[in-house]
């Protein structure tokens, strides 16, 4: 499980303008789709199982952004953004204030097609990772989002997933299935050679794949062990 903000990208889907017979406009599309697959995010695919989003939706502030810029807010659940669930996926109807100069343009941008995507910021309480016939898939099971955003282009493909979370059995399948832009690490301390570069164990590593910052005593300790035992076995 991780608990680090994520950002995802979705095409538009049914992303339009509406206008009521007092003049008001409102933006409604989906912000999330269930069931559907996403691009590759570096190594592994991810889906958004239905159930994942319910608590969210019934507990928590949720922001409607322009761009992701937290100073462009366009509208906020509950009360200008209502969100709901169906067979689709999370649907959202966003009502627009067009005296706010930015929300006036995004409805020009919209109706002109130039902006033509969503996107969703959320947290991970739930997943699980499972080989689907050599394809490395990352489920959604309980998210909290914090935030759904109109986007001009999908700028949000990749994740930083940290490779701890991946079951241990599976881990060499993310690194066949990454793209030419995934840097395999190359130190060869037992915990890297599993694939687990979160727990890298050298003390002298300074390969950037690999993350020290919750490095123990430990670990440092086991790695001196079985360098001076490496060591003695050569002579």
């Amino acid at each position: 499980m991780t608990n680090k903000k994520e950002l995802r990208y979705l095409p538009a889907r049914e992303l339009r303008i509406s206008t009521a017979a007092d003049g008001t406009k409102k933006l409604t599309g989906y912000a999330i789709v269930f069931g559907v697959r996403s691009v590759n995010l570096g190594g592994f695919v991810e889906v958004v199982d239905p159930k994942a989003v319910s608590t969210s939706l019934r507990t928590q502030d949720i922001l409607c952004l322009n761009n992701h810029d937290s100073s462009q807010p366009l509208a906020r659940s509950p009360g200008t953004l209502t969100l709901t669930t169906d067979a689709i996926g999370v649907a959202f109807t966003c009502s627009l204030d067009t005296r706010i100069s930015y929300a006036n343009d995004l409805v020009i941008s919209v109706e002109r097609g130039d902006v033509r995507g969503m996107s969703f910021g959320f947290q991970t309480n739930k997943d699980t990772w499972t080989n689907d016939s050599g394809t490395l898939l990352r489920t959604l099971e309980d998210i909290e989002i914090f935030e759904i955003s109109t986007v001009s282009s999908p700028a949000y493909k990749q994740t930083d997933v940290s490779v701890r979370n991946i079951p241990r059995e599976l881990r060499s399948l993310l690194k066949r299935s990454s793209d030419d832009e995934y840097d395999e690490c190359e130190c060869i301390c037992p915990e890297c050679e599993e694939g687990d570069c979160d727990d890298c164990s050298n003390p002298d590593c300074e390969d950037p794949n690999c993350d020290h910052s919750e490095r123990s005593a430990r670990s440092i300790e086991m790695w001196r062990l079985n360098t001076q035992l490496a060591i003695a076995l050569r002579r």
